[in-house]
């Protein structure tokens, strides 16, 4: 059996994605409480996979992992786009009238102000992560305190939906990578991750670019993140996705880029997750 080391514990959003992404294949799920934690299961053999948060739709990119896997020469297998859905969970004692505290990922807080700024007299806590303070809640009994988590958290530690989809937005949505320590070959792939640095003359990345377009390669990110040892200098992150048949133009694309930049490594090539909502 597969196994896939998760930032967080059972419940949480990122094992929505691992499920998702397996679909109906049995896999076991590692808790870890840190992304840095998840790397290293993966880089020391611990775990066959990986699951990391990215990005997300309203709060942007989660920077230092993108860092985390370039450093630690990790690969992207594949990627997820979960959609979420913040719900107000509590003991089912409870109702919203005995609330006075919630605690939850600060995340959670932000994109739920709405909702809470309704409830002045609650007392609002930052934590670590959705599921463990379900757990908590669950494990310790807390009356009169409640959790922002998912619809799987309030199944897994017997909670009480006190109120469904409180989020702000209703579009969002986090994206996931699945990772793994060595380069897994995927046939009829779309969609690749690509990492390179270029120099400071002037169009040089536009030139890349370039090169992206005159290949039919339609960029879906660019994501530039601070180059380690340096003062000011950056790195580039690329995700390009192109159409069935033309892996001879995305081969082509990168022999040509490997001539305008410093280094060119492909982080990853698999198929794109396309959001439905």
């Amino acid at each position: 059996m597969k196994s896939v080391v998760i930032q967080g514990i059972k419940g949480s959003f990122h094992h929505e994605a691992v499920v998702k992404f397996f679909k109906d294949e049995e896999v076991e799920i590692v808790d870890s409480p840190t992304f840095h934690s998840l790397v290293k299961s993966v880089t020391q053999n611990e775990s066959d996979y990986g699951m990391m948060a990215i990005e997300n739709s309203i709060a942007g990119t989660i920077l230092p992992n993108y860092s985390l896997i370039t450093k630690n020469n990790l690969y992207i297998t594949g990627e997820i786009a979960i959609p979420i859905k913040h719900n107000l969970l509590a003991l089912e004692s409870d109702t919203l009238e005995t609330i006075t505290e919630v605690q939850t990922h600060p995340m959670a807080l932000l994109q739920c102000e709405n909702f809470l700024e309704e409830h002045p007299d609650w007392k609002l806590l930052a934590k670590d992560d959705t599921a463990t303070c379900a757990r908590n809640i669950h494990l310790n009994g807390l009356k009169g305190t409640a959790t922002i988590g998912s619809r799987l958290a309030s199944e897994m530690y017997d909670l009480k939906i006190l109120a469904e989809n409180i989020h702000d937005i209703s579009d969002n949505f986090t994206r996931f990578f699945l990772l793994s320590k060595n380069w897994e070959k995927m046939e009829n792939f779309n969609k690749a991750s690509l990492y390179f640095t270029t120099d400071h003359t002037m169009g040089s990345l536009a030139r890349v670019l370039d090169t992206l377009v005159k290949y039919k390669m339609n960029m879906t990110k660019i994501q530039s993140v601070p180059l380690s040892g340096t003062v000011f200098q950056y790195s580039f992150h690329v995700d390009v996705v192109f159409e069935p048949g033309e892996y001879d133009n995305y081969h082509r694309a990168l022999e040509e880029m490997k001539t305008q930049t410093g280094f060119l490594r492909v982080l990853g090539e698999y198929k794109e997750d396309k959001i439905e909502k």
